[in-house]
């Protein structure tokens, strides 16, 4: 039946891409389950990836498959490839469903593995711009509270609030 889905959704080349695809990434991560990075396989299914999106850009794997390789960018520590496609799949994919996160997977690059402050900032407001009411908006408002800051410092400034909540909920008790 899938496969029935398969080919009346796309036309044989595409169909034979996309099955290219799919056993090259179980390849990929059968040899990750088994401890081994299979390099020549991971770049193979990185071209792959890149060859499917420019035969069909308006494909809703396309984005899907530029998520992957922005993913796979990040884990070989190449993180400027990663913010790239990133910010292609945030600016030309609109209705793509983990656009959000492509958008804040950008501030968290370049917060933590970039140590660029301003631009991961820059990300994280953008975020909260454009999807205030995002079920993980508390944790990128709470990340800004935090950019830049050291864990003690992050610590200290927790215990701090926790102390003047609780001044505050015993001298509201009183009242």
């Amino acid at each position: 039946m899938a496969a029935i889905v398969l080919l009346t959704a796309c036309n044989p080349k595409q169909a034979w891409k996309k099955k290219a695809i799919d056993d090259q990434e179980k390849s990929v991560m059968d040899a990750a389950k088994r401890g081994k990075i299979d390099t020549m396989g991971l770049n193979n299914l990185l071209v792959a990836y890149d060859a499917y999106v420019a035969a069909y850009p308006n494909d809703t794997l396309s984005a899907n498959y530029l998520f992957k390789e922005a993913d796979f960018y990040r884990y070989m520590r190449q993180p400027q490839k990663s913010i790239k496609i990133y910010n292609t799949i945030y600016n030309n994919y609109p209705a793509f469903i983990k656009r959000p996160y492509s958008l804040f997977l950008q501030g968290f690059i370049y917060e933590n593995e970039i140590r660029n402050l301003d631009s991961a900032k820059a990300k994280y407001l953008m975020f909260l711009q454009v999807y205030p009411n995002h079920p993980i908006a508390e944790d990128v408002k709470l990340t800004l509270e935090s950019l830049g800051k050291s864990p003690e410092q992050v610590i200290a400034e927790f215990e701090a609030r926790q102390k003047a909540d609780s001044t505050t909920a015993a001298a509201n008790s009183m009242k």
